[in-house]
């Protein structure tokens, strides 16, 4: 009797034993599957994103209207190569100028080749707000005269692109009376400047916080930083830097102020460094941030974005009928204020009364007579208005092997605007 119960309690121990394993196979089974379909879920997502940035950079790859121009310069990193050199030639091949317009002159890359094309050019005005490069342009432009022996009569001016019609009014008050033929208005930042860390424009090496394009400027990016309030300086990197941590970043600012302010280029890189944990991990995502917090800063110290409406305005009423504005421009804000701003110019009719009567048929003129001139090649859609027509209804932007050959190439958008 004893045994049997001995049997029993054995047997009801080993069922009990054989259930809990089998209860335990049946949850890891469970645990691995859900471990498996999670792992599934996020392969799969991870694949869906993927497939949807490519299928946004296709589209965009489709929507833009690149440029199939060659690419003939060496680069050199001491050197600056002008951005879209070949497209903005084009831009103004079919003109025949007498008069030339540069108002962000730079280190005259743009200007001398237009120079050399245009050997019936009798008037040139070269601007720019930067000492070091008016200097270096006016060598250089000085040069090539002297080689060519040409009677061009050249007027360099260190002043900023907003002045454009007093300049041009100091150089001959008749030109703006008659217009000028062409105008170039190139907005990146020139590789003397960015490589040059004391004026503080350069992420990867360490400077003074300044920023300022006109040395003569008193406001610099280390005033903003450590004395304006920090409401205004995260409107800054939101705005101007369109970046999406900068409530983090204002923090850490503010932060900053507390052990004794920010003074280089090196302190607040080294802020934007310490927020990679919340960014992308890794030196291109900071180097990605700071680049936009650069970006907004210099935006800020030199009123870059409140000025460009009203030079662009000033500059198409500085041209001569059938006038062309070429514009380029390397981030978001800028271009966007650039096409909004020839949509204004070119529906805004000032000197025709109304729109819907001698307006309307001088508009519809105007298609016609564009309808059956010979097309240019560079041109491939347009928008036509009451003063003018906007030849790129997308902008142009540099070919691949630009893009491939000058990396600083690669956020530029060209928009050309022609006077009726």
């Amino acid at each position: 009797m004893m045994r049997y119960l001995q049997l029993s309690l054995w047997r009801a121990s080993s069922l009990t034993l054989i259930s809990a394993q089998r209860s335990l196979v049946t949850a890891s089974a469970k645990t691995t599957t859900a471990t498996n379909n999670k792992d599934k879920n996020k392969k799969f997502s991870k694949k869906k994103a993927e497939l949807l940035l490519a299928v946004k950079k296709r589209d965009k790859e489709k929507r833009r209207t690149r440029s199939d121009k060659g690419f003939d310069f060496q680069i050199d990193n001491d050197d600056h190569v002008p951005v879209m050199l070949g497209e903005v030639l084009d831009v103004f091949s079919s003109l025949t100028l007498s008069s030339f317009v540069d108002c962000t002159l730079g280190a005259a890359g743009h200007s001398s080749a237009i120079i050399q094309a245009h050997p019936e050019l009798e008037t040139y005005v070269g601007m720019d707000v930067d000492p070091v490069a008016h200097a270096k342009a006016r060598a250089c432009i000085d040069g090539l005269l002297h080689s060519h022996s040409s009677g061009l009569n050249v007027h360099t001016v260190l002043r900023n692109f907003k002045y454009v019609k007093s300049v041009l009014s100091e150089v001959d008050p008749n030109l703006l009376d008659s217009g000028v033929d062409a105008i170039l208005m190139d907005l990146g930042m020139s590789s003397m400047q960015v490589n040059n860390p004391e004026r503080g424009f350069s992420v990867l090496a360490n400077g003074p916080l300044d920023m300022r394009m006109d040395p003569q400027a008193s406001l610099k990016a280390e005033d903003i930083l450590n004395t304006w309030p920090d409401t205004e300086v995260g409107r800054i990197l939101r705005e101007y830097g369109e970046e999406r941590n900068w409530h983090l970043l204002q923090k850490k600012i503010v932060q900053a102020r507390l052990r004794g302010g920010l003074h280089s280029t090196g302190d607040l890189v080294d802020i934007i460094r310490s927020m990679s944990h919340v960014t992308r991990v890794g030196r291109q995502g900071w180097i990605k941030t700071a680049t936009r917090v650069f970006q907004a800063l210099r935006i800020a110290v030199n009123d870059e974005l409140g000025t460009l409406e009203k030079t662009l305005h000033a500059c198409f009423d500085c041209l001569a009928p059938r006038g062309r504005l070429a514009v380029i421009s390397f981030h978001s804000l800028e271009d966007r204020i650039v096409k909004q701003t020839f949509l204004k110019i070119i529906e805004t009719d000032k000197g025709v009364g109304d729109a819907d009567g001698e307006g309307r048929e001088r508009c519809d003129l105007r298609k016609i007579e564009d309808e059956t001139d010979a097309k240019e090649m560079w041109i491939k859609s347009t928008v036509h208005g009451l003063n003018g027509t906007i030849l790129t209804k997308r902008p142009i932007t540099p070919s691949e092997e630009e893009e491939k050959l000058n990396r600083r190439s690669r956020s530029a958008k060209l928009r050309v605007i022609e006077k009726v």
